[in-house]
């Protein structure tokens, strides 16, 4: 019986014009996502790895400088184009890609995306994933808003509960065809990117390198597609109204998208502000001139540094020291001001992750915001990927300074052929273990709004009398 009720439901959608018009509509704009998604990741990693070898390749081919000016040419250190960002592109575009690896400063990842973009680029980048957090959530709703209030208002539900069908089994069939007709555009999603990602990126490693992070995506797209629509079945049915039911999942739609959001954000930067451009620099000059705590003043640490020299070479002067004492204070107080920039950001990290926390927690209000944070994670789109990058490229700039220090102790004049020995830069994002294990977060919310999909539609079909 839910089979019959099944294809009569599927016959009416398809036989609405409305439904025709939107299902159009829908798959046009899927196609535009898609194309958006594969042009955007052509043109990035395209450019970010000819810019990774360009500047890599004038550094290694400077010729005859002082070593210590030589590293001060500096290089680009690159983040690639996230495997999965021609379907989820994140805040790619808001966090930059390039970390300048210089001595005695820590980089800061400069050169995003938005900052050249045009006022429209306000309202989204339209890729698969902005299709699946926001269109395709209002596409369900649409779908499924009259699919039981129809019933009531042409009169016909006194009809189909007197039917041999139980209300469990009408409620079954209704919600079957409509995920039938959602499923299938999921379908669609996932064999067109699917065929993307093979034609794109390399095929070596593709499979233990995409494929499980993929089909994680893909789960948690199937499960929030599942929950939207059984939401909006559940709320048609007790609605009773087309154009009340209508109200209230689109209202449901605009507060979770467009509003919490945005409160949650702004009500984070209040709670948790952030530390100003100004009172970190001051911070920091501060700690790396006078010490933390009874580290004492440069000078004074410069002076203990050089007895200590003269001390382990035997010497009572510094012109009879063996090797050159400039480089040797240079890369002490690299790293003295290393731990000094290393506690300022993780303060900076810290206080981020604790926006980000109360702004997921108001995911408990809409899985809108839970299904992003999880897309974002799962495709290494994500503020916690950004910060590993960071973090990986100042430690290879931390690398070449010990590297460019410990020649320059015994040389004043470097080559290419000394240059060709620094190390090329390069990234890779953690695997799906690390970023399931970020996303659990958004994964409990997910489930908990599963569950409360799942009691919303018992409770629904329970009150389907008339």
């Amino acid at each position: 019986m839910t089979g019959l009720i099944l294809k009569k439901e599927l016959k009416e959608l398809f036989r609405t014009s409305k439904v025709m018009w939107m299902l159009g509509g829908i798959i046009v704009l899927m196609a535009l996502a898609l194309y958006n998604g594969t042009s955007y990741y052509q043109t990035h990693s395209h450019l970010i790895r000819e810019s990774q070898q360009v500047t890599y390749q004038q550094f290694i081919s400077q010729g005859d400088k002082n070593p210590h000016l030589g590293a001060h040419f500096g290089f680009y250190a690159y983040k690639p184009t996230a495997d999965m960002a021609m379907i989820e592109n994140g805040i790619e575009d808001y966090t930059g890609n390039s970390f300048y690896l210089e001595p005695h400063k820590r980089g800061v990842v400069r050169f995003k995306e938005i900052s050249d973009a045009t006022g429209l680029r306000s309202f989204g980048f339209l890729n698969i994933g902005f299709f699946t957090e926001f269109i395709l959530p209002l596409f369900i709703f649409l779908i499924c808003h009259n699919i039981f209030s129809k019933e009531w208002e042409n009169g016909t539900i006194k009809m189909l509960l007197s039917s041999k069908a139980n209300p469990r089994q009408i409620f079954m069939g209704k919600l079957f065809a409509c995920l039938s007709l959602v499923m299938g555009i999921v379908v669609l999603i996932a064999a067109a990117s699917f065929i993307l990602f093979i034609s794109e990126t390399e095929t070596v490693g593709f499979i233990s390198r995409v494929l499980p992070a993929y089909a994680c995506y893909l789960a948690g797209l199937i499960l929030f597609s599942t929950m939207m629509t059984t939401i909006g079945v559940s709320v048609s049915l007790l609605t009773r109204t087309a154009n009340l039911s209508l109200i209230i999942l689109s209202g449901f739609w605009l507060i979770g998208v467009f509003l919490l959001p945005r409160l949650a954000g702004e009500l984070s930067k209040n709670i948790h502000p952030s530390t100003t451009s100004l009172e970190f620099e001051n911070n920091t000059f501060n700690e790396k001139q006078y010490g933390v705590g009874d580290e004492g003043h440069k000078d004074v640490r410069r002076e203990a540094l050089l007895q200590r020299t003269m001390a382990q070479y035997q010497v009572k002067r510094i012109e009879d020291l063996p090797v050159f004492f400039i480089p040797i204070t240079i890369e002490f107080f690299e790293d003295s001001d290393g731990q000094v920039m290393d506690r300022a950001y993780q303060a900076v990290d810290d206080n981020e992750a604790k926006q980000d926390r109360l702004v997921l927690n108001s995911a408990w209000l809409t899985p809108f915001l839970a299904f992003r944070d999880f897309s974002m994670r799962i495709t290494a789109t994500d503020m916690k990927t950004h910060n590993d990058f960071a973090s990986k490229a100042e430690a290879h700039r931390r690398k070449i300074g010990v590297i460019v220090d410990d020649f320059y102790q015994k040389n004043t004049v470097a080559g290419n052929a000394f240059w060709k020995t620094v190390p090329q830069f390069s990234y890779t994002a953690p695997g799906i273990g690390w970023r399931i294990s970020n996303a659990t977060d958004s994964i409990f919310i997910l489930l908990g709004w599963t569950v409360f999909a799942t009691g919303l539609m018992v409770y629904a079909y329970r009150k389907m009398t008339v």
